[in-house]
């Protein structure tokens, strides 16, 4: 894949639209390109900090697991998504799992890369920051919904999120690629697979949602966005 290629699938992020055009040039240029085949992990929990990735083909999920045993789906990663910030910041081991599903092209730039663009741009550093803030935002609102929210009103959340990451406009709604396994979707939800399975039902009678394989339609956006406590503006 050419650079001019990787400008074109990162040309929307507006995290990297909003960095200097110098530092952008400079960070495009230090990074090269890597292939994920699927399963394998770009890397893993306890693992030292090894820089900065973006997703330019294929899914990039990140997965915890919890002291049980059952695996977390923290974030799920596309065309496009920055991540692996935290430990930039801090240079404290990865936190979580980082696996493709399905063989995916990632761009890396490594530690050493990274200290030397942040040298010699000097807002760069509060550019990561920005990037660490905008995942905790993320992952706070998800929290905040785990802790105070009904397993519906979860389940509508998540599902929003997901339509306002990866959606697509059809003919009946906004069709939402899951690929996601029921017990993925489940563990983000906090219920068990039984639950989910009644979950969604209850969204198909009324008409909220549709299932199809492996993908998922929503019907009424805004019926979904009232049950999680979202209005449209």
């Amino acid at each position: 894949m050419e650079i001019a290629a990787v400008g074109r699938i990162l040309g929307t992020d507006p995290w990297l639209g909003a960095l200097p055009s110098d530092t952008r040039t400079a960070l495009l240029g230090a990074a090269r390109i890597r292939t994920i085949d699927n399963g394998a992990a770009v890397y893993r929990a306890g693992d030292p900090g090894d820089g900065l990735h973006a997703v330019l083909e294929g899914e990039i999920r990140l997965i915890g697991h919890s002291e049980s045993g059952r695996r977390l789906v923290y974030l799920i990663l596309r065309p496009g998504d920055w991540f692996g910030e935290m430990s930039v910041l801090d240079g404290k081991p990865r936190f979580h799992d980082a696996i493709a599903f399905g063989p995916s092209v990632i761009l890396h730039v490594g530690s050493t890369q990274i200290d030397m663009i942040a040298a010699g741009h000097p807002r760069f550093d509060r550019a990561i920051g920005a990037l660490t803030c905008q995942h905790q935002r993320a992952a706070l609102a998800f929290v905040e919904q785990a802790l105070t929210a009904s397993s519906e009103a979860r389940l509508a959340f998540i599902l929003t999120e997901m339509a306002g990451r990866h959606g697509r406009p059809v003919g009946t709604g906004v069709e939402i690629d899951l690929r996601l396994s029921q017990e993925d979707l489940a563990a983000m939800v906090g219920v068990s697979r039984q639950s989910l399975a009644a979950l969604l039902g209850r969204l198909r009678r009324e008409r909220v949602i549709e299932t199809r394989y492996a993908r998922l339609v929503i019907l009424d956006f805004e019926k979904l966005k009232q049950k999680c406590g979202r209005q449209t503006p």
